[in-house]
């Protein structure tokens, strides 16, 4: 072998060494970048599972003596009116009633809960619009306020009496029965509006559409709950009722429904002081 050969086999060994080294060094790149991969959707997959089982513990399911109690009352109640949708109550008022659906917001104005007709009684009534579990947006419920004219405070009376501040903050929550389960609201504000008002709606655009509307009620209301901050992804309920003074102004108790993210902590806190006590004669 010649040196010219030598050399020539020396720089193509140095040549397949380095080319070796490149490739050694180009899979261990390769690996390193594929177990950080790996790593990566672990850990993406374990933060999915994460908030799946967070989603599953901020769910709501009524406890099974729950279910047995509303499973009572609305057999009794449906017997008696097939368009039962809900039961609504406020802890330490005289507001306890039954509640209808229809296809119309008027027939119940005058037709009494177990078929009579009785003009100022009548039955509360959900907006015909308005979807029975209580899960729109805004969920409209009408009843009368029978006020000085009748001998008793049964339908929507009570409603008006959150027009003070002081009632406002002592009776702020309300608990809505349905066949399913319970729904508890806090009073988010109390406003006076002409019976024609445009806030009379269902639905809405979108979040935007729906909080430049509640804004304008919470900051029109003189009487509010200076603890809610308006967020439209919560749901909301509104009594409306007539005023004494003016029947062409009514009375619109907004409350704000606890979502089943805070249902557990709100249950212990307030569960016992919120339970059914019946105020019908």
């Amino acid at each position: 072998m010649n040196k010219k050969g030598g050399k020539s086999l020396l720089s193509n060994k140095k040549m397949i060494g380095v080319v070796l080294t490149l490739l050694i060094a180009f899979l261990g790149i390769g690996l390193t970048w594929f177990l950080s991969l790996q790593s990566s959707n672990s850990h993406a997959s374990k933060s999915v599972q994460t908030s799946q089982s967070n989603s599953i513990t901020q769910s709501y399911s009524p406890t099974a003596e729950e279910k047995e109690y509303l499973t009572n009352k609305f057999s009794g109640l449906v017997a008696t009116n097939p368009e039962t949708v809900a039961y609504v109550y406020a802890p330490g008022t005289e507001l306890d009633e039954p509640v209808v659906q229809t296809t119309d917001n008027a027939t119940y104005l005058d037709k009494t809960f177990d078929g009579g007709n009785e003009p100022l009684m009548g039955t509360v009534f959900m907006d015909k619009d308005n979807h029975k579990d209580f899960n729109d947006r805004l969920t409209w419920l009408f009843g009368h306020a029978r006020g000085s004219k009748v001998a008793d405070h049964r339908m929507f009376n009570d409603v008006n009496y959150y027009s003070d501040q002081t009632y406002f903050n002592e009776h702020k929550y309300v608990v809505i029965e349905t066949p399913e389960r319970k729904y508890y609201y806090e009073a988010l504000a109390m406003v006076i509006v002409p019976e024609t008002t445009a806030f009379y709606r269902t639905e809405f655009t979108d979040d935007t559409d729906f909080k430049e509307q509640l804004d304008t009620i919470y900051e029109t209301a003189s009487v509010k709950n200076a603890d809610l901050k308006i967020n439209p992804q919560d749901k909301y309920l509104v009594l409306s009722t007539c005023r004494e003074e003016d029947d062409t102004i009514r009375a619109n108790l907004y409350l704000r429904q606890i979502p089943d993210s805070e249902m557990a902590d709100f249950v212990t806190q307030h569960g016992e002081n919120l339970t059914y006590k019946p105020t019908r004669s």
